[in-house]
């Protein structure tokens, strides 16, 4: 008995006559960036990319090739209308950290990201229709497209248990490898309201409203492989950087959905209709033929999406992996 009394504490006992001592238990409090690009949630800003061109490029580029200088086309530049995608992050996080010897620590912390892109884009365009005058003069038309509200939403978060690998260099510097994992819980929205104008030679004027707005939550799992070097400020305190790459992946996207469209003309018509409803996330490969050409793209949605896969229909992910840089103290406690 008198043995097991006079025993020091495990890492103490195993870190005796190291320079670099580490408590047994700290806590540690990081921040950094994450480089992501969830690909299938950025394809609904891809999608309304390839809208635009096809009815507002590519429709008068046709028109204008077909009648020549009876057809002259003013608008803005397409390269201008620009939605954005999510290409990174930022994120936090927190750790309760016990170091069991010399080289190797446990960890249970939680870590967090966020992040919110939105777009505002508008095109116009001015069209001279000579072949509708008989006059030669030419007849004015004008079509705008707007969508003031388009939004790209993520935020992620994951309990994570790691294992930390480590070395002391000199007296004050510590490199480590740390390998984590845990279960990820992830939510995402998105919203488009696509503003649609249009004014004929006599002056009547159309105008739709479009708005979709589309939630979803998912499970999915989370590991991370990183490098670390730690710097030794003071007995209670250390400056740590991070570097390294995260996965995080999650399907089976759910949750609901709403829409609401209103038509209006410049004679008094106005019509307005909304629906919501709720089901699994994925993508309908919509087909549209016209005189300038094909419209092939697959659009977000989560409307009956699950009955009707294999015809038309893909499976979404909100793939979140990429690599990311953080830094952080650590406490003594």
């Amino acid at each position: 008995m008198a043995a097991v009394f006079l025993l020091p504490p495990p890492a103490a006992a195993q870190e005796e006559g190291y320079e670099f001592r580490l408590s047994n238990i700290s806590l540690e409090l990081l921040g950094g960036y994450a480089r992501v690009r969830p690909d299938d949630f950025n394809e609904a800003a891809t999608y309304e990319q390839a809208y635009l061109r096809y009815y507002y490029v590519t429709r008068f580029d046709y028109y204008r090739s077909l009648y020549g200088d009876n057809y002259r086309v003013t608008s803005d530049p397409a390269d201008a209308a620009r939605f954005n995608l999510i290409t990174g992050s930022s994120i936090y996080g927190a750790r309760l950290r016990y170091q069991l010897s010399s080289t190797l620590g446990l960890s249970f912390g939680v870590q967090y990201l966020s992040r919110t892109q939105a777009s505002n884009v508008a095109m116009n365009v001015d069209v001279v229709d000579a072949s509708r005058s008989g006059s030669g003069a030419g007849a004015a038309l004008s079509f705008q497209y707007q969508n003031p509200a388009f939004l790209l939403a993520v935020s992620a978060w994951s309990p994570q248990l790691a294992a930390h690998f480590g070395w002391d260099i000199g007296r004050v510097l510590r490199l480590e490898v740390l390998i984590a994992g845990g279960p990820l819980y992830v939510e995402c929205r998105t919203v488009s309201e696509r503003r649609l104008a249009s004014a004929d030679p006599e002056g009547f004027r159309t105008e739709t409203v479009t708005a979709v707005e589309m939630k979803g939550e998912a499970k999915g799992l989370c590991g991370e492989l990183g490098g670390r070097a730690g710097l030794r400020l003071a007995k209670f305190l250390t400056l740590f950087a991070e570097a390294g790459f995260t996965f995080r992946s999650a399907d089976e996207v759910k949750g609901p959905g709403s829409s609401r469209t209103a038509v209006s003309d410049s004679d008094g018509g106005d019509e307005s209709v909304t629906a919501s409803w709720s089901g699994k996330w994925g993508f309908f490969r919509q087909r549209i033929t016209s005189d300038w050409g094909q419209f092939q793209e697959y659009q977000l949605q989560n409307q009956n999406v699950a009955i009707y896969f294999g015809s038309g229909f893909k499976k979404f992910t909100i793939d979140l992996s990429g690599f990311q840089l953080k830094a952080g103290l650590g406490f003594r406690i």
